[in-house]
């Protein structure tokens, strides 16, 4: 079954409008990812490095997930859907909104070492002040903003005037390889005790591929090509696909059935001296040039065919 976040969130607000904390969140995002697909496997709380801890690796379809969450809040009491909730106002935007970034920056790195295929950032929310622009001139989280239509891009840091108590742990500058747009999306209204309307809206932003190749997905983020020419190229020109294609066809005209393993496909290109990882690899054969494979990505390819468990055929 394909894996579409904005379907796994708007299946999620029809259950769960809304949340006591992130972790609520995190529990109820996991459950509903295997409502959705009863085969995968789900872990929470993953320490994939030191120091590091991952909110959700979800096994699916043969594609690895990594997923971060924030639940940033603004004050809210009221009952829905029978249960009370009473929700903080967390305030301290500028700290959440480096941190989200912090998370993708976390993301781009277990992709490009090869821990996971596809990552996602999902920021949800009812503070309208992440999704608006701010009124301040210049505000000491500017790099950081992640109002609608928001790109964000190469080297971030805080602003020269912005003061020790914010930055504190935070100092360092945060190194992005991808370019992302921040397309807000609604997920709820809810009402409170005094009956006013709540709107929750989440921002994903989507991570995928290594050696300074952003696949984004098309609903998400800004294609590749229009972010950075440079990394358009990668896309257009010679690049890890071609690669694969060659080693599919000559390990497709050497088996008596014409298909192959994705375990073949890496060791067929580790043997030709490839200078793509395995975890470029892997995507590439996984999802996006697979016809029948979760739609992660902006640009795919008809290429392979997945007929079996990490078995595949090439098309036409």
């Amino acid at each position: 079954m394909a894996v579409q976040m904005d379907q796994v969130l708007s299946c999620l607000a029809e259950q769960r409008p809304i949340f006591h904390s992130e972790a609520d969140f995190q529990h109820g995002l996991a459950w509903q990812f295997r409502c959705m697909n009863p085969d995968s496997s789900i872990r929470l709380e993953t320490r994939p490095f030191r120091g590091v801890r991952l909110d959700l690796l979800v096994h699916v379809d043969g594609v690895r997930i990594a997923i971060e969450l924030k639940y940033l809040l603004a004050g809210f009491n009221g009952v829905v859907a029978g249960e009370k909730y009473e929700l903080p106002s967390q305030a301290a935007q500028d700290i959440s909104r480096h941190d989200v970034v912090k998370d993708v920056v976390r993301l781009e790195r277990l992709v490009a070492e090869g821990w996971a295929d596809v990552g996602w950032s999902v920021t949800l929310t009812n503070d309208s002040g992440y999704w608006r622009p701010g009124r301040k001139l210049d505000p000491i989280d500017a790099s950081f903003r992640l109002h609608e239509g928001r790109l964000l891009s190469g080297t971030l840091g805080w602003a020269a005037h912005a003061g020790s108590g914010t930055t504190h742990k935070r100092d360092l500058p945060l190194a992005l390889t991808g370019t992302y747009e921040c397309l807000w999306r609604d997920y709820s209204t809810v009402t409170d005790a005094r009956g006013r309307e709540a709107a929750f809206r989440y921002l994903c932003l989507a991570v995928a591929g290594t050696e300074g190749e952003q696949a984004v997905d098309s609903r998400t983020n800004a294609t590749v090509a229009e972010a950075d020419p440079r990394l358009g190229l990668l896309l257009a020109g010679a690049n890890a696909r071609e690669e694969i294609l060659e080693a599919a066809k000559m390990l497709a005209a050497h088996a008596h059935d014409g298909t192959f393993t994705l375990t073949e496909i890496i060791a067929e290109i580790r043997r030709r001296g490839s200078r793509y990882a395995e975890g470029t690899v892997r995507t590439h054969v996984v999802s996006r040039m697979c016809v029948n494979a979760p739609d992660h990505h902006a640009t795919v390819y008809a290429d392979l065919e997945r007929v079996g468990p990490a078995r595949y055929r090439l098309v036409g």
